[in-house]
């Protein structure tokens, strides 16, 4: 009996390696089987993308290779949200369906009546498919369907990732720019030089004044980290403006305008204008030369740290 008991465990351990090879073959084999692509059209000819929601709608084309919306092309987009709907929703693979009953779109939301959402994808040569997103199941799972097709699956997508405001899909830095050598405004004119920020005629300092170079910097930090809360749906009269420069010499405009309790942005190469919150409009609209300027100890030191002591 003893003779055989390796033989026996041998042919144990053989089973079992026999039986994982083929269960990993009919996994493999099944999944291949059952995952198929969401979209039928062909994803690499894809030109127009339509989000419907209720009477909202909002377009995206692709022209030169770039994403744009449709009615607003010089809108910075932001990446990881269009991603979204051009790379993950539009590649996505489905496997069995919830239900194949016509009966149940209505409960899910996906009657072209009822619906929450819609997204019409476009070739280049006038082909659509129509996803119809309906109620969402649990945290990132939508229903969906295609219109044309009763079969329903559950993806993982959300809602909000398809807006159809156009304020959540531009960037809200896209005033901001990354550095400043030149500050021309009416009530005060900077530049920075090899030794520091001087004021630039016809600014002048009297003698019990000195340069603030920290509430520069702070006001410098205000612009190139600019962020606007959306876009203005008024026609605005600049009230003010203020023209930097960048360290490439590249010059840039800003105009300023309020209405009604209202506060607004605009950047002369961007023919949008922008809301801003109140405190961000006064830090960056509203200058003044004393804003920069700290006065000297009576014995004739700076309070603050002078160009020299830089």
């Amino acid at each position: 009996m003893n003779k055989h008991i390796p033989l026996l465990s041998a042919f144990f351990v053989l089973q079992l390696v026999i039986a994982g090879f083929l269960f990993s073959a009919n996994s493999a084999m099944d999944e291949v089987i059952e995952q198929k692509p969401l979209l039928t059209i062909n994803t690499d000819a894809i030109k127009k993308i339509k989000i419907i929601e209720d009477d909202e709608q909002l377009t995206f084309i692709q022209k030169d290779n770039q994403w744009q919306l449709d009615g607003y092309s010089a809108l910075v987009l932001q990446k990881n949200k269009l991603s979204a709907l051009t790379s993950e929703l539009a590649n996505l693979h489905v496997s069995w369906p919830v239900t194949r009953t016509t009966s149940s779109h209505e409960r899910f939301n996906l009657t072209q009546d009822n619906v929450e959402k819609q997204v019409i994808f476009s070739d280049d040569n006038g082909n659509e498919q129509v996803l119809l997103l309906g109620k969402s199941p649990s945290y990132k799972q939508l229903y969906v369907r295609d219109v044309t097709d009763n079969d329903v699956y559950s993806i993982k997508f959300s809602t909000y990732q398809l807006s159809s405001d156009v304020n959540n899909w531009f960037d809200r830095s896209m005033l901001s720019i990354d550095s400043i050598n030149k500050i021309s405004h009416s009530q005060v004119n900077l530049a920075k030089t090899d030794e520091g920020w001087q004021l630039l005629p016809p600014s002048t300092l009297d003698k019990q004044q000195a340069l603030d170079t920290t509430s520069i910097e702070n006001f410098i930090n205000q612009l190139t980290s600019l962020s606007v809360t959306g876009l203005a749906s008024e026609t605005l009269q600049a009230t003010n403006t203020l023209t930097v420069h960048n360290d490439q010499d590249e010059k840039f405009v800003y105009s300023f305008a309020e209405n009604s309790d209202n506060y607004f942005v605009k950047r002369d190469d961007i023919d949008y204008w922008f809301t801003l919150p109140k405190f961000k409009f006064e830090q960056i609209a509203q200058l003044s030369l004393n804003q920069f300027t700290l006065a000297k100890n009576s014995d004739g030191e700076d309070k603050a740290t002078t160009l020299s002591d830089e």
